[in-house]
């Protein structure tokens, strides 16, 4: 970490020395220890070593005298130079008129960004390098808008701006892009709309109005402002058909340097046009080279940027000289009636360049014949040509060769194109690899691309592949769909069948059973032809016995499946192939599972072809490994299978909860209601719907009730009491979290008597947990904690693992409350012990958002931010908006604890935005509290104050008596920091009486010292 830090630094410095001081500070955060000094060099030459075997000699860490350092390195390989040139280049572009051209340049620049800017790193420097960074990103970002609305992109434009407005709901500029995009595409009512809501927002979270240019923007908009839809027109632009330059180009920065150097001055000695023909072999990289150095002459060619590909060599037609000609005239806007003649055409096009300075790239040029034709006959332009040979013929012409890339130019192009991550163990190996590709740029990149995608293979692996083939080429030469049909042809009559059906399984890969399932094949036969696929190199065994296509492979497939097999064939292997994977999860969730109720499949459904599982480690095993398998089974079964699709989501239900997948399951119980209702099957219905309901609780509990409505009715109807008692137990879910909390414990006593009466441990368990919560909101605390340990009694009899987690996670978040914080690590650390073993995503990222409130109520911030962001970015992956704004509520509170004030607003505004769009008044209450802390005390007092009593309306509203006191307790602070006393001890004696009646001591004294400070007395 150290080492990347002073990387890091050494980059950021631009190329300037960078001091021995300085960089001690940065790393340790203006405290180095005393053997800084030390640390520093051993970092320096261990950065030394990695990057020499990592590049060469592409980038050196040099030490120009005593005390400073300095990174040497082509400018054009860090990402962050390259930012800051294409930026600039943008803003001289924009001056000149040119701003299609400025637009390109930004978005090139826009697509240099990966990712947040050393979020790795928490120093001062750090964080200030990234804040500054983002904003130049983001001024980038709207400077490129701006310029494309300018052009009258308006409407292409529309989708991305409402993307960045979603994510920065109160960005004045971004909202006023966006309301005149709409506005100039004939949508002036949702412009309009738009300012309205955001108006709306900057009130209720900022306390503020629009910005001056947003209200005039609108009140043109009113007036219907004619020249608000004018797009001004600008002189045109010069011509530039230029392709796009390629992002792992790597090296060559000498030749770089020279087509880049400006041309001598002509005299009578020299010719008259800079002439340069780069000539080498096939797949050396010369095209490449051309274009890059093209568009970094952009600028000293302000008249116009040519380009010709003359097919010299290719699978096409060569130009002849006057069909090139015909193509540099058009592209210049010569479109009339051009010329017969060769001759013609050549003076026309000379005549054009006459008198203006314009690059041409003459790119796969077969002889000096086909180019001379083509050349401008001024000195102000620039010619490049590439060619396989040196085209001696051509007078006057500059000779660059371009030779192989050396070993270390050859080491990072593989290393740019594979990933850092699988090349770093041993160098040695990857210049072996690259030495056996001769160092040729092709091949290397086919090579490295082709590896990148085998995860099973290391480079030794590689190595022997490379050395034993018997034609290397056979390795580099997968991505041309010509190959692939060649070798398809090549195959017997029963593995191209399999190669065919191989394609509808539309999972990452595919096991033998399942394989013997979708054909129907036996076993013996399938391997046969599965071995006939493997040597032709039209299928991967990245573990043994499980198969995979690459993405191109599968495509040809596809479609050669599909053009060959009758689509009867086609629905019944697939048919096959989704009875293999219900029946085999069905199986393995009733082992994994024991004590959960499963609906029987019926005969139709089951598949003779799934395994029997012998135990419930290996069904566990089986689900895990088959995870990606299995929901791509499900979906494919809601979009073509109704009768499989009815059970999918049943089967899978508690490894969807598990996997954290929310998203997937709420699309698969989507696409099951509507076949179980015409199956008739009432018993599949209501289970159904009471598993939906669970899906559905947390972020459309509206509809989770509903569910519950009808499957309790349905079950009712049956005389199923262990149904009824599930439909309320979910009812009771749904109910607690739309914040009724009273409703949710009277449907959550019912399902408890009934649980007991039908003797359903495992049930009662989980109606506990729920109530433990719910008397937990209500603040009821002793009540809930019995609750909980009656809970874990319970999934400890039963050795239940999974309702342990739960049980002691609730424990620990009980004690936390009580300012416990040693008892309640105690219990998470418990549970998330049992977590690592049996629990999931969802567990997992819970259990880190609550260590992480626990570390920052003990002074551990740095381990805090870690653990929050573990699990902000874990249920943001499983579409978890409930955990999502938990986790942003503990960030937001901890950042608040350490002043950094700015990032704690954004946190707890993001937190309340997520719980407003599931309805979930708990979390929303406590996002407000936090935001108009913020305000208090950055000294927004009338801010804080309307948002603090909209914190308290919706604590009242949803039954939470400690977010009322805590809201009340706000209100009495920022009463008390505007000096109306008078409110103060209004708000304060609530406070104090609704902390007292929950038995919170602590907070009510802490109120009550407020008041008293003041020389006020509370009840």
């Amino acid at each position: 970490m150290k080492e990347r830090c002073v990387l890091a630094v050494l980059v950021h410095a631009r190329g300037e020395p960078v001091s021995v001081e300085t960089l001690m500070d940065r790393i340790w955060d203006g405290k180095p220890p005393r053997t800084a000094l030390d640390t520093l060099h051993s970092y320096l030459s261990r950065l030394r070593r990695r990057l020499r075997r990592a590049v060469g000699d592409l980038v050196q860490v040099e030490r120009p005298s005593p005390g400073l350092y300095q990174l040497r390195v082509d400018p054009e390989d860090i990402d962050l130079l390259r930012f800051q040139r294409l930026r600039t280049d943008a803003g001289s572009a924009t001056a000149c008129g040119q701003k299609d051209l400025a637009v390109g340049l930004l978005r090139t620049a826009e697509s240099l960004w990966r990712g947040e800017p050393l979020a790795e790193f928490s120093s001062a420097w750090a964080m200030s390098t990234r804040t500054r960074l983002i904003e130049e990103y983001r001024r980038v970002r709207e400077e490129r808008i701006r310029v494309e609305l300018e052009l009258g992109h308006h409407a292409d434009l529309i989708g991305e701006l409402h993307e960045l407005t979603s994510q920065n709901p109160l960005a004045q500029k971004l909202i006023r892009f966006l309301m005149l995009a709409l506005h100039r595409s004939g949508r002036p009512d949702e412009a309009l709309a738009l300012y309205r809501t955001t108006r709306q927002r900057l009130r209720d979270s900022q306390g503020i109005e629009p910005g001056p240019d947003l209200r005039e923007l609108h009140q043109r908009i009113l007036k219907q402002d004619r020249t608000l839809v004018e797009i001004q027109s600008d002189t045109a632009l010069p011509p530039n058909n230029l392709p796009r330059t390629t992002r792992d180009f790597t090296g060559r920065t000498s030749e770089l340097r020279i087509l880049l150097a400006e041309p001598a001055s002509p005299d009578s000695t020299i010719t008259p046009l800079p002439l340069t023909v780069v000539h080498g072999m096939p797949g050396i990289g010369k095209t490449a080279l051309a274009i890059r150095a093209a568009h970094g002459l952009l600028m000293s060619y302000p008249d116009g940027q040519f380009y010709v590909n003359l097919h010299a060599y290719s699978s096409q037609t060569s130009y002849d000289p006057a069909e090139a000609l015909g193509v540099l005239l058009q592209a210049a806007g010569l479109s009339g009636d051009l010329p017969d003649s060769l001759d013609e055409r050549a003076a026309k096009w000379r005549q054009w360049t006459a008198r203006r300075r314009v690059l041409v790239i003459l790119d796969n040029a077969r002889d000096a014949a086909q180019v001379i034709p083509l050349l401008p006959g001024a000195p102000t332009c620039r010619v490049i040509v590439t060619c396989r040979n040196r085209l001696a013929g051509l007078d006057g012409a500059s000779s660059l060769f371009l030779d192989v890339l050396s070993e270390a130019e050859a080491v990072a192009l593989f290393t740019r194109i594979a990933g850092p991550a699988r090349l770093s163990v041993d160098a040695a190996a990857l210049g072996r690899v690259v030495a056996a590709c001769a160092c040729h740029p092709l091949a290397i990149q086919l090579l490295a691309s082709r590896f990148r995608h085998r995860d099973s293979w290391d480079l030794y692996h590689l190595l022997d592949r490379l050395t034993q083939a018997a034609d290397p080429l056979d390795e580099f030469d997968d991505a041309v769909a010509s190959a692939f049909r060649f070798s398809y042809t090549e195959l017997s009559g029963p593995a191209q069948q399999l190669f065919r059906f191989l394609a509808l399984h539309s999972g990452p890969d595919i096991t033998l059973h399942a394989a013997i399932a979708l054909t129907g094949l036996k076993g013996v036969q399938l391997r046969k032809n599965l071995e006939e696929l493997l040597d032709s190199h039209m299928l991967d065994e990245p573990i043994r016995d499980r198969y995979r296509f690459h993405d191109l492979t599968r495509a040809f497939a596809f479609q050669i499946c599909s053009q060959t097999e009758p689509e009867s064939a086609r629905r019944q292997a697939v048919d096959r192939l989704l009875r293999y994977y219900l029946t085999a999860a069905h199986r393995a969730d009733q082992l994994a599972h024991p004590h959960r109720r499963t609906l029987p499949l019926g005969s139709e459904r089951e598949s003779s072809y799934a395994p029997q599982f012998g135990n419930a480690d290996e069904s566990t095993v089986w689900l895990a490994l088959e995870r990606a398998n299995l929901l791509a089974a499900a979906r494919t079964s809601a979009a073509e299978a109704p009768r499989f699709a009815a059970l999918f989501p049943h089967v899978l239900a508690m490894s969807l909860k598990l996997w954290g997948t929310w998203s997937i399951a709420a699309e698969l119980y989507d696409a099951a209601m509507p076949a179980l209702r015409i199956e008739g099957d009432k018993a599949a219905l209501a289970r159904t719907l009471v598993e939906r309901a669970e899906v559905l609780a947390q972020r459309k509990h509206q509809e989770a009730r509903s569910c519950t409505t009808e499957a309790l009715a349905l079950f009712q109807a049956l005389n199923d009491p262990s149904g009824c008692a599930d439909a309320l137990l979910q009812s009771g879910r749904a109910h607690l979290a739309g914040g009724y909390g009273d409703m949710a414990l009277s449907a959550l006593d019912q399902a408890l008597d009934l649980y007991q009466t039908v003797g359903d441990r495992l049930g009662e368990g989980e109606c506990l947990n729920v109530q433990g919560a719910a008397l937990h909101y209500a603040g009821r605390y002793k009540e809930a904690a019995h609750k909980v340990r009656a809970m874990l009694s319970i999934h400890e009899e039963l050795q239940d693992e999974s309702g342990q987690v739960r049980a002691l996670n609730n424990m620990g978040e009980l004690y936390y409350r009580q300012g416990r914080y040693e008892d309640a690590r105690g219990y998470y650390e418990r549970s998330l012990s049992l977590a690592q073993r049996c629990g999931g995503r969802q567990e997992l990222a819970i259990l880190d958002t609550n260590l992480g409130a626990v570390y920052q109520a003990t002074g551990q911030t740095v381990r805090a931010l870690a653990c929050l962001q573990r699990a902000l970015d874990s249920h943001r992956a499983g579409s978890d908006s409930l955990g999502e704004a938990n986790v942003l509520i503990s960030m937001g509170t901890a950042y608040a604890e350490t002043g950094r004030k700015r990032e704690a607003l954004l946190h707890f505004s993001m937190a309340e935005e997520v719980a407003r769009s599931i309805d979930n008044s708990y979390e929303r209450q406590r996002a407000l509290i936090g935001v108009a802390n913020i305000q208090r005390e950055s000294g927004q007092l009338g801010s804080a104050l309307t948002v603090f009593r909209q914190a308290l309306h919706v604590a009242q509203d949803a039954g939470f008596p400690l977010g009322s006191a805590q809201a009340l307790a706000g209100l009495a602070q920022t009463a008390l920091s505007s000096n109306n006393l008078e409110m103060a001890r209004h708000y304060g004696e609530q406070a104090i009486t609704v902390y007292r009646n929950l038995e919170a001591d602590a907070e009510a004294e802490g109120v009550q010292s407020l008041l008293a400070g003041q020389g006020l007395t509370g009840s």
